[in-house]
């Protein structure tokens, strides 16, 4: 009897210590909801560039069936490239010559009827040398420019440089210009006539 006195407190503290446990079993636990982690919404792919002109590359073109019986087999397509802009062609003036131009080098030269040995020759034939130059013994070359016109007159006769302490040999140069034939007129690319300026010197030599 003594010793079920002494059994009885450790069956009440064994019993009391498994209902404990039973009820901390059978009580739900509180779970804690798990953390929701929300996806960027995908941004729209830009479009292609191009890194030098900063241009936007249209997409691939997809080709056109050809049919080499159709008179337009590419209706209302444009002839270049979309993404391009419109090329302009600069339009070019036509070439306008005006009456009064005096051309100095233009692509045909005005010539002397003949040729060049045809203007020696004639240059010499009809030089007079003045009597004073003679005298002096004065000789040189004596420049003179003039202009020849379309119908190959000779026109604006001028001395460019003379001799020096004689101002006969340039009257006697300007009147031996003066006389000469007509000449071939200087034209351009095309053919047209122009007025042209022509530089030639005239040689005085006493030999």
């Amino acid at each position: 009897m003594s010793v079920l006195k002494g059994l009885l407190p450790v069956f009440i503290l064994f019993l009391f210590m498994s209902c404990e446990h039973d009820q901390k079993k059978s009580s739900p636990t509180k779970v804690q909801p798990k953390a929701v982690i929300l996806q960027k919404p995908k941004a729209p792919k830009s479009q292609k560039t191009d890194k030098q002109t900063r241009r936007i590359i249209p997409p691939e073109i997809l080709p056109v069936p050809y049919d080499p019986f159709d008179p337009d087999p590419y209706p209302g397509l444009l002839p270049y490239d979309p993404g391009e802009p419109p090329v302009v062609c600069p339009t070019v003036d036509p070439v306008v010559i005006k009456s009064d131009t005096i051309y100095d080098f233009p692509a045909y030269l005005p010539d002397f009827p003949g040729g060049q040995q045809a203007l020696i020759n004639y240059l010499q034939t009809n030089l007079v040398y003045p009597e004073d130059a003679k005298e002096l013994g004065i000789e040189g070359k004596v420049y003179v420019s003039f202009v020849v016109f379309e119908d190959g007159s000779i026109q604006q006769v001028t001395i460019l440089r003379g001799i020096n302490g004689n101002n006969s040999c340039e009257k006697e140069v300007l009147r031996l210009i003066k006389r000469m034939p007509n000449w071939i007129p200087g034209k351009d690319n095309v053919g047209n006539v122009l007025k042209a300026r022509v530089k030639i010197p005239v040689v005085f030599n006493l030999d």
